[in-house]
């Protein structure tokens, strides 16, 4: 799972600031409380370093805006085509990457499904040839469970449309001061 994509993959849609970016990758992939929000303040300075994102405005309140530069789109779209099912995270890429792609407005899965499918294919056919070890074993019911969940994703009720949804933009209850008025 990559954070650094995810981040880019939310710019993607919409400007956002920070939190809102934090709560947006929670809310996407299921991650409730398990990210960090001052990864994400550093990850997104670190992108900004990189000419990846950049600050576009702010929002009424005075929060910081970002939105990604053609670099950031690029690197965005390169981390969207790469499937790699031979990683130990192999499963919880996927599913970060699945479950981001899926309530994103308008894209859906993408070719995502079929290249998964094709891979975790070849993954139960290299397990099923080497049967009769653990590891092999392993790497069999783990495809097993990733064709089984795309299965369901494929057949999911009014597609992968019913999934997406936009971002939102509430502001946090406390925390956070509005800016000072502008006289």
């Amino acid at each position: 799972m990559s954070i650094r994509a995810g981040i880019l993959v939310i710019l993607g849609e919409a400007d956002a600031y920070g939190l809102q970016v934090h709560s947006e990758l929670e809310e996407r992939t299921d991650r409730t409380g398990r990210i960090n929000v001052g990864q994400i303040y550093s990850t997104l300075e670190r992108l900004r370093t990189a000419g990846l994102v950049e600050a576009s405005d702010t929002t009424d309140d005075g929060l910081p805006l970002y939105r990604l530069t053609p670099a950031g789109r690029r690197e965005r779209d390169s981390w969207l085509a790469e499937i790699d099912v031979d990683a130990p995270s192999a499963w919880s890429d996927m599913r970060f990457k699945l479950l981001l792609t899926s309530s994103l407005a308008g894209s859906g899965f993408g070719d995502l499904l079929p290249r998964y499918r094709g891979a975790w294919e070849i993954v139960r056919e290299t397990a099923t040839a080497n049967a009769g070890t653990a590891p092999a074993a392993a790497d069999r019911h783990l495809a097993d469970a990733a064709l089984a969940w795309i299965d369901e994703l494929e057949a999911w009720p009014g597609g992968a449309e019913a999934l997406a949804r936009p971002l939102r933009n509430e502001r946090p209850r406390r925390g956070r001061r509005p800016a000072p008025a502008q006289e």
